[in-house]
């Protein structure tokens, strides 16, 4: 039922019952009209007629499901200008014309209530709509979101094992797993790969963005506070809240291919979405979405070659996916609906490590320990397969009882499996019987959860509106690691690591003992598949959690809101912990209003970064020396004096303020303060100390103890405590005219992450454990600053988009001499740098008419690469000057210009 009321209110309120309509208009249009009550079972369409009725407005259709509401011409309370801009009606194709965000929009994040306006929220949000991302291009979520949200990076990774399918996802300069991701409100479930190569977030996972369609997408809605006591663990930087189409909607088909300035990364996606009435009141709305990609190589002439010739692939990898997304909703009464959403995602990759034996030539003496001239004579570019599975599924119903009480129960599931294997490669102490591929293994995480939330409002003195919300989860996680084949871990045929198996370069292959008869120092052959081994020890672990929750809403009167939410939570490996927000909005005057908050968070280890083990090979100067990944519980951490894991703890401090002096115009600006104490990091390799243990005989015994050659360790741990601050700064305006409409956006953004302490065991240097290297890579491995100027325009049958976006610097150091430890001669370098830069992208698109539209458009049209790496570099010493660009983190990459064609056809 809807009550007589103001008609801007009464349109809020539909568009909180009925989600799959979208209303845009302009609420001082609407200013002194009261809308008729309500009441009864309706078509939406219908509805929304019978509160039009009789009203000087006008419906107009801007695409499916979305509609227009403007004064009539004869009555249009604006200037003239507009009104002409109004009355012609070829100013803007109706069939084609992308709505313009709306100022007074609904939002569902950072609240339960269902009719708070976008502007009205006491923290700060942004909304990237559904149809903004699908004019940038290439059309994956991670790329298109930062490409729109300047707190938002996806960092570009190359030659980094699995980081290189799975990107890390970031806000505000911090590590994946202290983002919380949502779909529809409901958690989303995290990635089973961990990284820990040396890259954004290493040690950390977070959520695979890439494995969810955009064309699934509503929105995206963009919390840029912390927000543990409304969510739960890892909402520490923020918030993201994927909003998924629904209802009935055209079916729509779009095809796109696009390729890079350097004639490479050929780029093909389709999709095809819909939502289809199923009759009884029900409806669902599915998407199916195709990508193939073709790998990008930015690698230069290997200078090893006679001739130099490139042998390295850095660049992006080669992937092909399909995602198959949907979600439903049932009214089984006026007083309850049912709904469920999810999908399965499949993607795989191919890509490259280091170049083995590079400058080796058939019939010359072997170069290399780590490759089979008989097999290879002249090296080989080890190839790494890796695949992603994702499926998730969420079903639930919202129960509406008496006195404006709403009750949401849930249940959801998901599950993401990460298989890697190796394409090309060799296991050295196979010999010329070794397989030049195999399946290194395969990690699973899974995360079941039940959810209980009841909201409503209560009756209070002294306020205007008091909405309360309580509820309930309980959430069980599971981790599993699964062993490779054999070939791709074992040393030699019997896995004996009391043999000794000579390597290509061993000096005296016919000998037996340790040390040739000369006095020459041995060379082993190395374990396992080059570039990743398998996983030769199997893992399967598992934790409950329960939370109890409780929130508060209160309008206090006009002009003041305060918002209040705390939550208990307790965890089966970490125990409890209880955290609380406080914030609040104050208008000042009718342009200017203020926000800000307080707020404790916390983020639990991942049972991943609890359990995740492995071995990596390394060879030592005498002795084949492994290093193991150890996890929580291992007697060599135990040892170290390394205590288990905990929680991570956060606070949090934010105040904003809004203004909005003229119809069409706003402009926010947030700062935000956030201190971590004992955040999660993954340590840098401890080794035993060579010959006599002296003085940690110990560790030296722990490691021996392990078997399987073990020299070296290392792990995850609560390494530090940091502190981010900064702020952001959104200004937009947006107006019809004579020649269309218009929208301009500035959006900018600074980050400073510092690394305030070093945690450690007694005994271990700081320094040891977490290097300056790392440090830096925390602290400005990210950009710190970001600005975003847009401009839409759209008329008649064009629409245009602009796009220039800078990203600020990013500085690294552990591929130099300080940072590995080594010294070169003529090499002098400290750090790298990506430089800062200014990308420019732009998309025009035309309508044809019957639900056809062409679309051309670039990314990066200017063609920006990073600043090159200094001549000479130790990057380039190890690859023959086949890197030109710096390796550990690349904001945007070094694929240089991206151009596209893209079809759109509304069946």
């Amino acid at each position: 039922m809807l009550p007589s009321q103001p008609l801007s209110d009464a349109l809020l309120a539909y568009a909180a019952q009925v989600p799959e309509v979208r209303l845009v208009f302009r609420p001082e249009q609407l200013a002194n009209l009261t809308s008729v009550a309500v009441a009864g079972h309706f078509e939406p369409i219908t509805a929304l007629e019978m509160l039009l009725a009789g009203q000087p407005l006008r419906k107009r259709e801007l695409e499916p499901n979305t509609y227009l509401l403007e004064p009539l011409p004869a009555v249009a309370r604006v200037p003239s200008t507009a009104a002409a801009a109004i009355t012609r009606r070829d100013s803007v194709s109706e069939d084609t014309a992308v709505p313009l965000p709306v100022i007074e929009e609904l939002v569902t994040i950072g609240t339960r209530s269902r009719t708070r306006k976008l502007l009205q929220s006491t923290v700060p949000i942004d909304i990237v709509h559904g149809y903004s991302l699908a004019r940038s291009a290439p059309a994956s979520l991670g790329e298109q979101l930062q490409n729109q949200a300047p707190s938002f990076n996806f960092s570009r990774t190359m030659v980094s094992d699995g980081a290189d399918l799975v990107r890390p996802a970031t806000m505000r300069g911090m590590n994946p797993d202290q983002l919380l991701v949502m779909i529809n409100g409901k958690r989303r479930h995290h990635q089973a790969q961990i990284n820990i190569q040396q890259v954004v977030g290493r040690g950390s996972s977070g959520v695979d963005m890439n494995a969810i369609p955009t064309v699934m997408l509503e929105r995206v809605e963009v919390l840029r506070d912390g927000a543990s006591a409304l969510y739960g663990s890892d909402a520490i930087a923020g918030v993201l809240n994927l909003v998924l189409r629904s209802g009935q909607q055209d079916p729509e088909l779009n095809v796109q291919y696009g390729e890079t300035h350097e004639g490479d990364g050929q780029s093909l996606i389709s999709s095809l979405a819909g939502g289809f009435d199923m009759g009884s009141d029900a409806s669902a709305f599915i998407a199916l979405e195709m990508q193939e990609r073709a790998a990008t190589n930015r690698a230069a002439p290997d200078q090893r070659f006679d001739p130099a010739r490139v042998s390295m692939r850095i660049g992006d990898t080669e992937q092909q996916s399909w995602n198959l997304f949907g979600n439903g909703q049932w009214a089984l009464s006026e007083q309850v609906e049912v709904y469920g959403f999810g999908g399965s995602a499949r993607r795989e990759g191919l890509s490259a490590g280091f170049y083995r034996g590079a400058g080796a030539r058939a019939g010359q003496a072997p170069v290399s320990a780590r490759y089979i001239p008989a097999l290879d004579p002249e090296g080989f570019l080890p190839l790494q397969s890796t695949r992603t599975e994702d499926d998730s599924l969420a079903v639930g119903a919202v129960i509406e009882l008496p006195d404006d009480w709403t009750v949401d129960v849930s249940s959801s599931w998901g599950e993401n499996r990460f298989i890697q294997g190796t394409d090309y490669s060799v296991n050295v102490s196979l010999g010329e019987q070794s397989p030049t591929s195999a399946t290194n293994g395969e990690l699973k995480y899974s995360q079941l959860q039940h959810a209980l939330v009841a909201s409503g409002l209560v009756e209070a003195p002294g306020v205007e509106e008091l909405l309360v919300t309580a509820g309930a989860e309980w959430r069980r996680e599971k981790y599993q690691i699964t062993t490779g084949e054999f070939a791709s871990y074992a040393y030699g045929p019997d896995d004996d690591f009391s043999l000794f198996i000579p390597s290509p370069i061993d000096p005296c292959p016919s000998e037996t003992g340790l040390i040739c008869a000369d006095g020459q120092s041995r060379s082993r052959a190395q374990a396992g598949m080059q570039a990743y081994p398998g996983y030769r020890l199997p893992v399967s672990d598992q934790r409950d959690s329960m939370a109890w929750f409780v929130e508060a809403e209160l309008a206090v009167d006009e002009r003041l809101a305060i918002a209040m939410a705390s939550r208990w939570e307790s965890f089966g490996d970490v125990g409890r912990t209880l955290n609380g927000k406080l914030s609040l909005r104050f208008q000042l005057s009718r342009a200017l209003m203020l926000r800000g908050g307080v707020a404790s968070g916390f983020r639990a280890p991942g049972i991943n970064q609890r359990s995740f083990t492995h071995v990596i090979t390394n060879i030592g100067p005498d002795v084949l020396t492994n290093t193991l990944h150890a996890a929580e519980g291992s007697e060599v951490l135990a040892v170290l004096g390394l205590a288990p894991l905990t929680a991570e703890r956060s606070r949090h401090a934010s105040v904003g303020a809004i203004w909005q002096p003229v119809p069409g115009f706003s402009l926010s600006l947030d700062s935000f303060h956030i201190e971590v104490a004992d955040a999660i990091a993954l340590s840098d390799v401890i080794a035993a100390e060579p010959g006599a243990c002296v003085p940690n005989c110990a560790f030296s015994e722990a490691l021996a103890a392990q078997g399987n050659n073990i020299g070296a360790v290392q792990f995850m741990y609560n390494a530090m405590d940091t502190l981010t601050a900064g702020f952001d700064l959104v200004a937009r305006y947006q107006w019809r005219h004579a020649w269309g409409q218009t929208q301009l956006s500035l959006l900018g953004h600074y980050n400073r992450t510092q690394v305030v302490a070093l945690h450690g065991p007694d005994g271990i240097a700081t320094g040891e454990l977490y290097s300056d290297s790392q440090v830096l890579l925390t602290e400005q491995g990210q950009p710190r600053r970001r600005v975003l100027l847009s401009a839409d325009w759209q008329y008649a049958s064009w629409a245009t988009s602009v796009r220039l976006n800078r990203f600020g610097s990013v500085k690294t150091s552990y591929f130099t001499e300080a940072g590995l430890g080594v010294d070169l001669p003529e090499v002098d370098e400290t750090v790298h740098k990506s430089g800062s830069a200014w990308l420019l992208d732009a998309d025009i698109s035309y309508s044809f008419g019957g639900g056809f539209s062409v679309s051309l458009g670039g990314n990066n049209l200017l063609n920006t690469y990073p600043e090159p790496l200094a001549k000479p570099s130790l990057l380039g010493q190890i690859s023959g000057d086949s890197f030109v660009y710096p390796w550990e983190s690349s904001p945007y990459g070094i694929n240089g210009a991206f151009y596209y064609a893209r079809a759109v056809y509304r069946l």
